[in-house]
């Protein structure tokens, strides 16, 4: 008879999120029998609106939810219900009871947040996490940290996060498992153009070339606008940029349209960060490729999304996107010039190409190795093993 899992999050996130789109992946596998020998029971989670006030929404993080959680998995295992608790993601470690009867696991992107830093990228230093939070963030923060020590055992994504889970939490085993992705699902999409939707029906006649992310400081959207700022001008005016994510930077300083116009970049196109999934799908196999600079990530979806659809990658040879990539692939972070000769390759090869953008089936077959088959196979051997 197969064993039952409850999955825990705080508020609803889509698909279209990093720790949304994980959530969803291990949601699916238990549900549809994925995860030979485990079922899922529940998932404790609620509806997180934007425009409910700030208290209120602290006071459902810290105290309503958590005995929510708390009383729901008593009463599961009492009726046999729970074998297992699985939070899914760092950011709700505090959901973990402090008497819990059933092993609990918790799924780590990353610790940026819990233990902020700089990191020095040739003369350029990128703030990684909020260096200073408020006064309730730290609270919260010491909340999850707590949490995360009380856990059976640590699922990191990526080898930099399994790294600094070790350091942080050494009494806490920690494993890394990559996360997975329904590759079929990318590389049989968009066959018939005459279903486009959203941004992908109106793109420009040119070059497109795609970026995805929010404007984060690690995202690094002033690197790379001072990358397409000094392109040629006969190269630079074929690109259109489409960024998909908020523009604005969270930490007060400039926006990206901003900094395009700071650097030249003419044909700069915000897209915005309420693309549905399938509208990001179609951004994905129009442009060109994906441009991708980040100075840190826990795993990094996009690369592996954008490989997955057969669309190129120029990505940043830093921690722990680079894990996902081909071998030699990623670039210098620091290499102007190595990113403005790749950009000009990506447009060399646009120019003298007679037809659709070639799908390339290399990139499709590496990120195979990421798929959620091989994903739910390692979750499987992990569960069994805390028995």
């Amino acid at each position: 008879m197969d064993k039952s899992v409850i999955l825990a999050r705080g508020g609803i996130l889509g698909r279209n999120t990093g720790i949304g789109g994980a959530h969803h992946n291990l949601l699916d596998a238990l549900k549809n029998g994925e995860i030979e020998g485990y079922q899922l029971t529940a998932t404790c989670e609620y509806f997180l609106s934007m425009k409910t006030n700030p208290v209120k929404r602290l006071l459902m993080r810290w105290w309503s939810h958590p005995r929510v959680v708390n009383k729901f998995v008593k009463s599961s295992v009492k009726d046999g219900d729970c074998d297992l608790l699985h939070i899914t993601d760092q950011e709700q470690a505090h959901l973990i009871p402090k008497k819990c009867k059933v092993p609990v696991v918790v799924t780590v992107h990353d610790l940026f947040h819990l233990f902020p830093k700089q990191v020095q990228i040739g003369q350029e230093t990128i703030q990684i996490g909020e260096a200073k939070p408020p006064s309730y963030r730290r609270r919260d923060l010491k909340k999850l940290k707590n949490g995360l020590m009380r856990a059976d055992v640590l699922v990191c994504d990526s080898k930099a996060t399994l790294s600094d889970c070790e350091k942080h939490f050494p009494n806490v085993k920690s494993v890394c498992i990559p996360l997975g992705l329904d590759i079929d699902s990318y590389a049989n999409f968009g066959q018939d153009d005459s279903q486009v939707i959203g941004p992908a029906q109106n793109m420009p006649a040119g070059c497109n070339l795609l970026i995805v992310g929010s404007h984060d400081p690690r995202k690094r959207m002033k690197f790379i606008c001072q990358v397409l700022g000094g392109l040629d001008d006969s190269i630079k005016n074929d690109i259109r940029i489409h960024h998909v994510g908020n523009g604005e930077c969270p930490y007060g300083g400039p926006s990206t349209h901003h900094l395009a116009k700071q650097f030249g970049v003419n044909n700069w196109h915000g897209v915005g960060a309420s693309l549905s999934h399938e509208e990001l799908m179609w951004m994905r196999i129009k442009c060109e490729a994906l441009l991708f600079p980040s100075g840190s990530e826990g795993f990094g979806y996009p690369p592996l999304e954008s490989m997955a659809c057969g669309t190129k990658v120029l990505c940043s040879d830093l921690a722990s996107h680079n894990e996902l990539m081909p071998e030699n692939s990623c670039i210098a972070a620091d290499d102007i010039e190595a990113w403005q000769d790749a950009i000009t390759a990506i447009h060399s090869q646009w120019k003298q190409r007679d037809g659709p953008k070639v799908i390339d089936e290399k990139l499709i077959d590496h990120s195979r190795n990421y798929s959620m088959s091989v994903f739910n196979e390692k979750i499987a051997e992990l569960y069994s093993n805390l028995e």
